[in-house]
């Protein structure tokens, strides 16, 4: 995703604010995760003096898109506001008094309210629905079906069982360590026979050491020590019946039941169903998305399933925390919404406390100890191989689908099946290949609503199954007027198995009023209409890792690229949306907007980027792309085949000017960068796609990378101001510290990925993963260019890399390991520094370390043989350990600009003395003049 920054100006018509570059506190987090991997924005963060709040439904969920106009003596006009996709909005360098909110959104009541300033206040708006009439339904009757497997009726109604006394036993379970000095544990009822969890009373003590350094060095950074303890008073436990035998030593002196024992579980039942539409913080945001546990139906599956995955979860409180948890899990990883192989995990659940957030994930201690851990290793239960959906949009954004879903079981036995699907779509049925019934579970979209299939028997191993849901609802699209549409639940609007970690196949048709276009990934294989509907039907000719589309009433322009021959096909809308509209009256600033006119520029920026990419990098898997406008002003975002642009690389610089009242040179960078950015998706992200969370880098970063190649190579003569500034912008994203004296890149590693996210680095991870995953590709192209060529390209070496990158990983997710193995394979043997053939030394130092050098230079230029000179040249390197390594680009200038005359080796807290030979006396020598590698 590319977000834009956002104007700083009291006077901001289009706020849609969000928290930072890119932000990490939307309704859904996993729709804000592909937000992250798939796309590039900006924002701002709050300061005093400042009136925001939230819009929500009478149900408590979020409203996008609400119009929000604040009046009062401070203000010389209204300040119009727009709530973004989390129903946010905020309004900045607001003089203290009294202000006026008026509130309104097509379908609910208008609502009036005042605030008071004297510093901040953030407030909470509740919309009253508006009379509506339904034009296309669903069939919404609750199934016999639902939530009635017995079973699963026994798991969502358990009682306690049989308790004991629980003293002096230590019980050791990977890298944790729970010690029950003294109290009772109170197993829960069988269900089917099997023991499925138990509730500790009493005084206990939990440790957690971790074994691989990083880890430990991440363990310092949230708790303040190597090791993370917690003296508990209440545990419960949920397990497998594999991980059951963990507490048979404990069952050897029956005790009465604690009076409190069966208080203490309910609370905890109440709290894990319990769903919130704005997550309160990070950890919140993670384990309530789409893919929210449903414990019980996650139950369901081990005791269906006997050899299921072995998991076991311990929720404890205690002190120094409230809601501390520890989870192993096989297979799935402990966090299955993070997308990781890693089954160990330890959270700290804290809201919006400054200690939120995971504080150790990792694979398995027998894993790491036989060297066998791989972020590559298969999650998945069930493969999925197609999906065919079909969808019907009715004139209120209603929606009322039916998707055929083809997949192979990946485990013996295993019937139950996890899907993410937004919560405001409710299933009415789920039959098999046959016809038959199944079971199914989705609770309520308040609690724990993710939907579940459960099948009647296991899938037959080696075999293709399918089965079909019916399911319809809302939330999927906002009317933002004009037109145009906000897309919203874009991975989640249809039941995704395993979202971003596996490709499939889909064939998709759309039914919508025949006033609106539907563009979606794929190739269109035909169009019709039918009982008033526009039907459109999609198929993508390649398995692809997730489906999306956009939606509106769309005018389309195609071009041919003639040296690349890809398809591409621009949409643009004729209207603007509502929060823009009032600007195209008159003289406005957007009166003389072009959007037929932008579009082509924007189609001719894609196929520049497009030939690009392919020529650095190989060709993409799709034949055709469509590059589409959409109302967000300040973010885009690139599915398979499919970029949804933000309406601002619409309006050209004049207008921006007009509009904001002033030149913000971040903003302009961010329309220069997005669409460029976007299109890189194509190759990175979606050709490609990331093993885990460790390894999102290799998208976002490497779209960023694409995005500054742009600058560089596809932007005429006068290429090198906004390439330099491109880069110096990747490096204050680094580097610049945040209101707690934090820079990105001192929050942790690149690793670490989204574990990078805490209540004082929320946008390290947009810092570290987006910017320096760009400067470490940027700085291995550098080490590898070919200073002495004679002939060719210079950059071979690096795009022999990058080609094999790309094809290497069609049908596998690109780990950091095996991009690594690869740079390997390629580098030319000057940069072997440790002579093993390896490139252990830059990875340790860029992508597991958080060192970055300072260098400085200097040079004197004395006479040589006949015409030529020696410069001699003094480079220090300061700021890291006796180890850190870096080969530094040399530059002179011999009265034609700045050309590269050479790389120097430099190690450790060091200067480094040498000699370049040259024909002729340069004006000025430099180092690394282009940005090309990072340094303070």
């Amino acid at each position: 995703m590319h977000r834009a920054p956002k104007p700083l100006l009291a006077r901001n018509p289009l706020d849609t604010h969000h928290s930072g570059r890119r932000p990490l506190h939307l309704r859904r987090f996993r729709f804000l995760a592909a937000l992250f991997l798939l796309g590039l924005g900006w924002g701002a963060s709050l300061r005093a003096d400042t009136v925001s709040g939230t819009v929500k439904d009478p149900a408590g969920l979020t409203v996008a898109g609400a119009r929000i106009e604040i009046t009062g003596e401070g203000l010389p006009q209204p300040l119009i506001l727009i709530s973004d996709e989390a129903g946010k909005f905020v309004a900045r360098d607001l003089k203290p008094g009294k202000y006026s909110l008026h509130v309104g959104k097509e379908g609910f009541q208008p609502l009036d309210t005042s605030a008071n300033l004297q510093g901040t206040a953030d407030l909470s708006l509740t919309l009253a629905i508006a009379q509506q009439q339904t034009t296309v339904t669903v069939n919404d009757k609750t199934s016999a079906y639902a939530n009635s497997d017995s079973f699963y009726r026994q798991l969502r109604d358990i009682k306690l069982g049989t308790t004991y006394r629980c003293d002096n036993f230590t019980m050791p379970l990977d890298v944790g360590t729970f010690v029950f000095k003294s109290g009772t544990i109170t197993f829960l009822a069988p269900v089917n026979g099997m023991e499925t969890g138990a509730v500790f009373l009493g005084q206990g003590h939990f440790t957690l050491k971790p074994v691989m350094p990083l880890d430990t060095q991440e363990m310092i950074r949230r708790s303040g020590s190597e090791i993370a303890e917690e003296d508990f008073t209440e545990i419960v436990f949920r397990f497998s019946s594999t991980l059951a035998a963990q507490f048979s030593k404990i069952k050897n002196n029956p005790a009465e039941a604690a009076g409190s024992a069966d208080g203490v579980f309910e609370k905890w039942r109440s709290k894990m169903r319990r769903r919130r539409e704005v997550p309160e913080g990070f950890t919140d945001a993670i384990l309530q998305s789409d893919t929210m546990d449903n414990v019980d139906a996650d139950v369901l599956a081990a005791v269906y399933n006997p050899k299921h995955p072995g998991f076991i979860n311990a929720y404890m409180t205690g002190a120094p925390h409230k809601d501390l948890r520890y989870f192993i899990r096989g297979r799935t990883g402990a966090i299955p919404q993070l997308d990781s192989p890693e089954e160990v995990a330890l959270i700290n659940c804290n809201g919006e406390g400054m200690d939120d957030g995971i504080w150790y994930s990792q694979h398995l201690y027998s894993e790491l100890k036989a060297g066998t851990a791989n972020s590559q290793e298969d999650r998945r239960l069930f493969a999925t191989h197609r999906y065919v959906i079909e969808t019907v949009i009715g004139k209120n954004a209603h929606f009322a689908s039916q998707a055929k879903i083809t997949f192979e079981p990946r485990i013996p036995g295993d019937r139950v099946l996890k899907f993410g699907l937004l919560s405001t779509l409710r299933v009415a049925r789920v039959i098999d290949e046959n016809g038959r019934d199944l079971h199914f579970i989705q609770e309520d979209k308040k609690h724990d609503g993710t939907f579940y299939a459960i099948l009647d028997e296991a899938p037959a191993m080696g075999k293709e199954h399918t089965i079909i849901v019916e399911y319809g609802g809302d939330k999927v699209l906002y009317d933002a007027g004009g037109g145009s549409y906000y897309v919203g639940a874009r991975e989640s609007w249809y039941p995704n198995l395993n979202g971003f970690g596996e490709k499939a196949l889909y064939d998709l048709t759309f039914k919508v009023p025949k006033s609106n276009v539907v563009i979606s990934v794929g190739k269109l294989e035909g169009q019709s209409e039918e009982s008033g509907f526009a039907v459109s039907h999609w198929v993508t000719p390649v398995p692809v890792a997730v489906a999306g589309f956009n939606y509106g009433k769309y005018q389309k322009v195609d071009i041919t690229d003639n040296i690349t021959h890809y398809s591409i096909s621009g949409y643009y809308l004729t209207d603007l949306p509502d929060n823009l509209s009032q600007y195209a009256r008159g003289n406005g600033p957007l009166a003389s907007m072009a959007p037929r006119a932008m579009t082509n520029f924007a189609l001719e920026q894609a196929r520049a980027q497009m030939e690009l990419c392919t020529f650095y990098f190989g060709q993409a898997p799709y034949n055709n792309v469509a590059i589409t406008e959409q109302p967000n002003f300040n973010f885009g975002q690139s599915w398979p085949s499919l970029v949804y642009l933000p309406i601002s690389a619409y309006i050209d610089s004049t207008q921006r000017w007009q509009l904001f009242g002033t030149i913000d040179s971040n903003f302009t960078g961010f329309v220069q960068e997005v669409t460029p950015h976007e299109v890189a998706h194509q190759w990175f992200g979606h050709s490609v796609s990331w093993a885990s969370y460790h390894d999102q880098w290799l998208s976002e970063g490497f779209a960023d990378f694409a995005a500054g190649l742009f600058l560089e190579e596809a932007t005429g003569a006068k290429w090198q101001k906004d390439y330099m500034e491109y880069w110096n912008r990747q490096k204050r994203r680094i580097l610049e510290k945040n209101t707690y004296g934090i820079a990105s890149n001192d929050a942790g590693p690149l690793w670490l990925g989204l574990r990078l996210v805490s209540p004082k680095t929320r946008q390290d991870y947009q810092g570290v993963t987006y910017s320096k995953g760009a400067y470490v590709l940027l700085m291995l192209k550098s080490m590898m260019y070919d200073d002495q060529h004679t002939g060719g390209n210079p950059n071979q070496n690096f795009i022999d890399m990058m080609h094999d990158f790309i094809s290497s990983h069609q049908n596998t997710p690109a780990s950091t390991e095996s991009f690594k193995a690869i740079a390997e394979k390629h580098m030319p043997k000057r940069i072997d520094l440790q002579s093993n053939g390896k490139l252990d030394w830059f990875f340790h130092e860029w992508v597991y370390g958080t060192q970055v050098p300072r260098y400085q230079l200097k040079y004197e230029v004395k006479p040589g043989d006949g015409k030529s000179v020696k410069v001699h040249l003094e480079i220090t390197q300061s700021e890291v350990d006796a180890g850190f390594a870096m080969f530094v680009p040399v530059y002179a200038d011999f009265g034609e600009g700045m050309r590269r005359v050479g790389q120097v080796p430099i190690v450790g807290n060091s200067t480094r003395s040498v000699v370049f030979n040259m024909d002729r006396q340069p004006k000025k020598v430099a180092l690394n003049v282009y940005k090309n590698i990072l340094e303070r």
